[in-house]
């Protein structure tokens, strides 16, 4: 791993929102799990346009130690975008995503360190306590997951979260997925390459709140969905020749009944048809306009996010990517 007997480079990419209160604690308690390791560091924060201290103290931390790099949003950009662009800017020969809140504890990094020299090109961590949140959220977050996985077409890890390593040659396949709408979990797990988990504890968030509120997971758990399976459309589909199926048996029934001068009374079973048909439709066009809306976003082709200031990086030409 290492060229010209120099120790090999690891690249932490951190994404942030608004988490002044966890600057000072990320960079002490960063730094204490990497020291000593036998590898040179570099610490990637991505500020999604932060509206409080946050960019303030992390170029304060980069003036007074190069190895910390800054990169500004000029607008909320989605954590995606913020992994994305920390990804692109990472120099090492493995790159590591960690939090900002630290939740994910770095204490877990010497363990991905390892599997890395192991052999292993992506080592993810697999969540298995998640304190500290409401009972409603840590079930939400769970079926959220498990949807996803069971939605999609490559196997994604459950339980997985963005908290891992991957090697340069992965950042570089998932740089040929130049898609708009990415769920880089998915993603990961889609380009292949050696993979492995390490389970972990997350710990209760120490200051500030949760980006993701209630509508933000429902609309992660619509991107994943769409972003690897098709088969929402095809349950309609088969839900649609269902539907004839029974209807035909229906028509029968009824035209017999007809026949022989006992009909039904009919209105209510009629108004309550019609009640679940439209319902029915209207689900199934929502489904449908989130593929096409999905294929609308991607043929514009805008730029995946602006960047409106760097420290410690070169600085594209047009501040975009």
């Amino acid at each position: 791993m290492a060229e010209n007997n120099r120790l090999p480079l690891v690249s932490i990419v951190i994404p942030a929102r608004n988490e002044e209160g966890n600057i000072a604690r990320l960079q002490t308690e960063l730094l204490a799990a990497v020291a000593g390791l036998p590898y040179e560091f570099e610490f990637i924060v991505i500020d999604n346009a932060s509206e409080d201290q946050t960019g303030g103290l992390v170029k304060a931390i980069c003036a007074s130690d190069p190895r910390w790099k800054y990169m500004r949003f000029s607008r909320n950009f989605s954590v995606e975008m913020s992994i994305t662009a920390g990804y692109r800017a990472a120099n090492g020969q493995a790159i590591i995503v960690l939090y900002s809140d630290l939740q994910d504890p770095p204490e877990v990094i010497p363990r991905f360190l390892q599997k890395w020299k192991e052999g292993f090109d992506v080592v993810y961590g697999v969540r298995q306590v998640r304190p500290g949140e409401p009972v409603w959220r840590n079930l939400l977050v769970k079926y959220v997951y498990r949807t996803i996985v069971w939605a999609a077409e490559v196997p994604i890890p459950l339980d997985a979260g963005d908290f891992r390593l991957i090697t340069k040659e992965v950042r570089d396949a998932l740089e040929q997925c130049d898609e708009y709408n990415r769920y880089l979990r998915g993603l990961i797990a889609w380009l292949g390459f050696r993979q492995i988990g390490i389970p972990y504890a997350r710990r209760a968030r120490y200051s500030g709140v949760s980006k993701a509120p209630f509508w933000e997971m429902v609309f992660f758990a619509f991107n994943g969905i769409t972003s690897f399976s098709l088969k929402p459309l095809r349950l309609f589909t088969i839900f649609g020749g269902l539907v004839l199926g029974v209807s035909g048996v229906a028509i029968l029934i009824y035209t017999i009944l007809f026949l022989t001068g006992s009909p039904p009374p009919g209105i209510t079973t009629i108004i309550v048809l019609l009640i679940i048909a439209i319902g029915l439709n209207s689900f199934g066009i929502g489904v449908l306009g989130e593929y096409l809306g999905r294929t609308y976003s991607e043929v514009k082709r805008r730029p995946l996010y602006i960047v409106s200031e760097t420290v410690n990086l070169p600085e594209p030409p047009d501040k975009r990517r």
